[in-house]
């Protein structure tokens, strides 16, 4: 087994906000007022989602300088979909996302071959998205290179 990586988030929670600090980071999360919040942050399932983004991101940057990949830049948008029902207590619903779709637009000298193989490579490695796809939760991922703009 390689070296292990420990993570540790601490919460506190006032009503439906929650203010969390990992090291010297914090972040709020809140839920909107039609579901008991007050909308003073970001809510958790739009957390989670940033997660994956985020993770494939810091992924990308790694393993493009791995491939001598010209990663100029990458821009992502993530959805999930819920039934809401699951959360709100029907125990016949899943209360988790039952599908999630990614789009990356990879701004690169790059052919989309090479940006198929660096999508491919992040997917093997990123923690939050195979933790998601390994829990059988369908993920569409489509990398496709930014249009270019003479």
């Amino acid at each position: 087994m390689g070296q292990m990586m420990n993570f540790k988030v601490e919460g506190k929670g006032t009503g439906m906000r929650l203010d969390a600090v990992a090291g010297k980071h914090t972040i709020a999360i809140d839920e909107p007022v039609s579901f008991g919040g007050k909308d003073s942050a970001i809510d958790p399932l739009s957390t989670f989602l940033s997660s994956l983004i985020a993770c494939e991101n810091v992924m990308a940057q790694l393993i493009a300088q791995e491939m001598k990949f010209d990663l100029q830049g990458i821009s992502f948008d993530v959805e999930g979909s819920i039934d809401l029902a699951g959360l709100m207590g029907d125990l016949s619903v899943k209360p988790y996302f039952q599908q999630v779709t990614v789009k990356a637009v990879v701004e690169t000298s790059e052919p989309q071959e090479r940006i198929d193989e660096l999508q491919m490579a992040v997917d093997l490695r990123c923690p939050v998205f195979r933790t998601i796809k390994d829990a059988g939760i369908p993920v569409e991922n489509q990398w496709v290179k930014a249009a270019v703009i003479a």
